[in-house]
């Protein structure tokens, strides 16, 4: 999971008044949690620049667990399910912390299939129609995997493929391994390149910097939000 914890440095209270130290706790909770709520705001905002019309389910993946008066850590994270796809704190890990992309679920299906080589993984072809965020829709997918397990001919390469019926096939044309959609009708028959088959895994730069916003968010208003709520309690207290 990708997370940031936040917490608070209360030392300056160590030789407060009773009073003040007994509304700490509550007030501690609250100064984390403005703070969590506003560096979720931000790591949302950050997301619409960085990248290209994220998703939904990308802008929804920064997740706040609140802080309580016992726990005193509020903590920001990626969500790390997904109810169809892949998690975000997955998809999300190399733009965060400079790894290498997991295993897609569509890749773990073709390789379960024998179809997708060890060591080789799946980009995007030139003729793969995108949605809006410059992805595959799950349902193309879905169409893909459903097509080469009924129509086993069509992993056998794209030359014999071609006789066989269906969309998709799997197969080399002009030395490139990928899954290509047949187009053009019996006249004219081409084929399009819809997903390569590339070796190695695909290097993505790091350039989400979901932890720097966070502290920085921390930093600069924790020890103003941690005023304001003790202020806040002690009034409060003294109507009562």
């Amino acid at each position: 999971m990708m997370d940031v914890s936040v917490k608070l440095d209360t030392s300056k209270f160590d030789r407060a008044s009773a009073e003040l130290k007994k509304q700490l706790p509550y007030a501690s909770s609250v100064a984390l949690n403005t703070v969590a709520f506003r560096i979720r705001g931000e790591e949302r905002s950050a997301m619409g620049r960085i990248f290209v019309n994220p998703a939904k389910l990308t802008l929804n993946s920064v997740l706040v667990k609140k802080a309580t008066k016992r726990s005193g850590i509020a903590k920001i994270f990626i969500r790390d399910q997904a109810t169809n796809g892949t998690a975000p704190s997955k998809y999300l890990a190399p733009s965060v912390i400079d790894v290498k992309r997991n295993d897609k679920r569509f890749e773990r299906a073709l390789r379960h299939m024998g179809i997708l080589p060890s060591g080789m993984y799946v980009v995007h072809g030139k003729a793969a129609r995108l949605n809006r965020h410059g992805n595959i829709s799950v349902g193309t997918y879905k169409k893909i995997l459903a097509e080469l397990r009924g129509n086993p001919g069509s992993t056998s390469g794209a030359g014999s493929a071609q006789s066989k019926k269906g969309k998709y096939f799997v197969g080399k044309v002009n030395g490139v391994l990928g899954v290509w959609k047949r187009a053009g009708g019996k006249r004219r028959p081409t084929v399009k390149p819809i997903l390569i088959f590339l070796k190695g895994k695909p290097d993505y730069r790091k350039r989400f910097p979901f932890v720097r916003i966070a502290e920085g968010i921390a930093r600069r208003h924790l020890p103003i939000e941690l005023d304001k709520a003790m202020d806040r309690a002690i009034a409060t207290a003294k109507r009562r």
